[in-house]
């Protein structure tokens, strides 16, 4: 069985914010994938995600798909508190399907864990200014994308932990006992 977990929609509205804090007129590519290699990270090193969106193989990459639906308002099912607290949030503007994305208010980083800020701030260093080109290579690269299904395939927690994880069987086990709990 996949492991999986629920979102926390207002976790999730405070890392935009976040994002856009730390790099005004972020674009979606680059929110989708810094927050993908945040929570890869904070699963290998603490055996939990940070926001715990669910993460789907689309064409340009993974994913967070509640993430994404916010920013873009793709999805109907959206509560509209949820989407009227991203409006306060942050302004996202649009042109041609590309969405980027400034600040209106700081983030309430009372949401985060110490651990949480620093996996979101050394994946923003390492991918927020990465090319498009470079950063479509490295996460098509990943082997949580490549056994994904496709299309729009939901992404396995337990594929973005590291073969190489010396404390890989520990962290499944924990993650499988705990994503029971609070999955969809």
């Amino acid at each position: 069985m996949a492991i999986a977990f629920h979102i926390s929609y207002d976790k999730a509205i405070e890392a935009i914010a976040w994002l856009a804090n730390k790099k005004p007129g972020i674009d979606i590519y680059h929110v989708a994938k810094v927050l993908f290699f945040a929570e890869k990270e904070h699963v290998n090193c603490f055996a939990r995600p940070i926001l715990g969106d669910k993460y789907v193989k689309l064409p340009f990459g993974p994913a967070p798909s509640s993430v994404v639906n916010l920013i873009s308002s793709n999805d109907s099912w959206l509560s509209p508190l949820h989407l009227e607290k991203l409006e306060q949030a942050v302004n996202i503007s649009s042109k041609a399907d590309k969405y980027q994305i400034t600040p209106k208010r700081a983030a309430n980083t009372e949401y985060f864990s110490s651990s949480d800020l620093d996996c979101l701030e050394k994946s923003l260093t390492l991918y927020g200014d990465m090319s498009f080109d470079d950063l479509y290579n490295l996460t098509h690269a990943e082997k949580c994308y490549i056994l994904a299904e496709e299309p729009a395939g939901q992404i396995d927690y337990a594929l973005m932990v590291d073969d190489n994880n010396p404390h890989r069987i520990e962290i499944l086990n924990h993650m499988r006992e705990v994503s029971k709990y609070i999955t969809v």
